[in-house]
């Protein structure tokens, strides 16, 4: 009896163990992260290559799912294996909400690159970041979603200084910066920072919203001002906000930075994990001209 019940245990393990590796290759090949869409009769390629073996031909209109993208070709699951469809063959499927924060951008000449810092609600302090480019004259998404935290008291369409929310709008970048040294790679500017770097936030200042670097006592000089060099900041970029002309008050030192948890919001700033930020200093191109766009999809319909 006992080697029966022995038995049966052995095969119940076997069967659980082959299950879970067949699950674990499912989601490794099918993990969904969108949409796409056949603009003609397209190839399925065993690699991302036009060289490569064709595994299949799908006809105009076939929707399948697509687990990312790299450089022009797309990664689908094909006989449970990776197999890849040339970007010129499709196009992406976005939601009513991502179509009409896209159109925004179609207005503004150049704009190439877009970082959307999105969440639920005004008071929400957690936001889905996502990135999308402009790649043969069509929106495309590019790194993977990320999870991201904002000010400690959400989103706001009326920003003021000190009130730990962040701003509503869309917004271009200004330099990337950080206490490390710049990241290979990195197409835009670099700022290294110092024990010498301030953000004045102080409203009675000349030097409100500004960076400054100052060798005296910082305690003096302002009322009120941020460190540059602190953990935080290993890494980050600038966000144009109130930057273009200056209104006091308005807020300030508003940044892409790391964040300190995914349960930490900030004082106003977008922040998320350190890789992500690397991630994306590395994706953003000048030449592009990157902007995010921070808010709610409500909140957002009235930004232009």
């Amino acid at each position: 009896m006992k080697r029966l019940m022995m038995a049966a245990l052995i095969a119940f393990l076997i069967i659980q163990t082959t299950n879970l590796a067949k699950a674990e290759s499912k989601t490794s090949c099918e993990s969904t992260q969108f949409k796409i869409v056949m603009k003609s009769e397209a190839d399925v390629k065993e690699k991302a290559s036009a060289a490569s073996k064709t595994l299949k031909t799908y006809k105009k209109n076939k929707e399948l799912s697509a687990s990312g993208r790299t450089g022009n070709w797309y990664e689908i699951c094909h006989a449970n294996k990776a197999a890849y469809i040339n970007m010129a063959d499709v196009k992406e499927v976005f939601s009513t909400d991502e179509k009409a924060l896209l159109k925004k951008f179609d207005r503004r000449k150049g704009v190439n690159q877009v970082v959307s810092a999105t969440g639920k609600s005004m008071s929400d302090t957690k936001v889905t970041i996502q990135t999308y480019e402009k790649k043969q004259g069509e929106w495309r998404r590019a790194l993977k979603k990320m999870e991201g935290v904002i000010g400690k008291n959400g989103f706001t369409k009326s920003k003021k200084e000190g009130d730990g929310k962040s701003p509503v709008g869309i917004y271009s970048f200004g330099t990337a910066f950080g206490s490390e040294t710049k990241p290979a790679g990195m197409k835009m500017g670099y700022k290294k920072t110092t024990k010498y770097d301030y953000w004045i936030d102080d409203q009675t200042s000349k030097d409100y919203n500004k960076w400054k670097t100052y060798k005296g006592n910082p305690a003096v000089k302002w009322k009120s001002f941020e460190r540059m060099n602190h953990e935080l900041y290993r890494y980050g970029a600038v966000i144009n906000y109130n930057t273009d002309p200056i209104i006091k008050g308005k807020g300030s030192a508003i940044f892409l930075h790391i964040w300190r948890g995914e349960t930490k919001p900030t004082a106003g700033c977008t922040a998320t994990a350190e890789r992500n930020v690397i991630s994306l200093l590395k994706w953003m191109d000048p030449v592009q001209k990157p902007h995010i766009v921070m808010g709610t999809n409500d909140s957002l319909k009235s930004v232009k």
